[in-house]
């Protein structure tokens, strides 16, 4: 079993990391920053020592915990807590856009930089926190983002402005009553909607009629799904559609032309492109790896 530790710095184009020395915030051990444009490779299983949140702005995550999966999207996030195994269930992460950050709950002196009461109340609130995912929204993931990004910069007046929203995201999601958890994600229309992808995934599927079912236009449909989920009514199509491929995959005696056209696609090649883009495989790769006892 890995245990990873994340205390050295990175800095790529599409992975970033800031370790605690950098941060220089007690009890933030370190927060990192994602972008995977293409499928990426497998988590494995591991565990941290701190409690974890990972923060999904755009895309989709898969996470494995104790054998549940858990899918989520953008606007999302998602908790493991100290020693706790997880990872991604052997798939390859999906493209998506997501930060990360851990806090080191073995003290409360000085919990993220506070003084009494402030301290003791927020490493309480942490410490009773036991909820698996929740959702958030674009505004707050844009603190997160905002936070990040001053973080990074070596001027103390710009890592204070950071530092001032991270607590902002952190008091209006982390510490927010049970009853607040409890409410509906979604709104009506949009809960509508993906109803309807659901139900119609197999037909053809055009913006406009989801948009009518739900009684918006089509351009406040679209602005509305993506600020609600953090992701484009068609990508999240493309994500059902791919993830249903996978099973139908499994039946040999289906045809990968004859999946395209089940799955509404114009053509073989045309599914084969948006597959590969969102596993990293073709149709073919897939099917192969899968039966050669390969988990992907």
């Amino acid at each position: 079993m890995l245990y990873l530790t994340d205390d050295v710095p990175i800095w790529k184009d599409e992975f970033k990391l800031l370790t605690r020395e950098q941060l220089n915030i007690p009890a933030l051990h370190m927060m990192g920053y994602a972008h995977f444009q293409t499928v990426h490779a497998v988590l494995d299983t591991h565990f941290h020592t701190n409690m974890e949140f990972v923060v999904v702005m755009n895309g989709k995550q898969q996470y494995v915990v104790g054998g549940k999966r858990y899918i989520l999207y953008g606007n999302e996030f998602f908790v493991t807590y100290p020693y706790e195994q997880h990872g991604s269930g052997g798939v390859s992460q999906d493209v998506c856009e997501f930060i990360w950050f851990q806090i080191d709950l073995s003290s409360s002196k000085n919990f993220l930089g506070l003084t009494p009461p402030h301290s003791e109340y927020l490493f309480r609130q942490m410490l009773n926190y036991h909820h698996r995912t929740k959702k958030t929204n674009i505004k707050d993931v844009s603190l997160l983002h905002k936070a990040f990004c001053l973080f990074s910069s070596k001027e103390l007046p710009q890592q204070t402005l950071g530092y001032s929203y991270f607590l902002q995201f952190i008091l209006k999601n982390i510490c927010t009553p049970d009853v607040e958890l409890k409410k509906d994600i979604y709104s009506e229309d949009i809960q509508d909607a993906m109803t309807f992808i659901h139900e119609n995934l197999l037909n053809d599927l055009s913006i406009d009629l989801i948009a009518e079912k739900c009684g918006l236009s089509s351009s406040r449909f679209k602005a509305k799904f993506k600020e609600q989920l953090g992701i484009t009514p068609h990508a999240y199509i493309n994500f059902l559609k791919i993830d249903s491929a996978k099973i139908y995959l499994k039946d040999m005696d289906k045809s990968i032309t004859d999946i395209a056209y089940l799955l509404n696609f114009s053509s073989s090649n045309h599914f084969a492109s948006v597959f590969k883009k969102y596993t990293g495989y073709t149709p073919t790769d897939f099917r192969n790896k899968k039966f050669s006892g390969i988990m992907i």
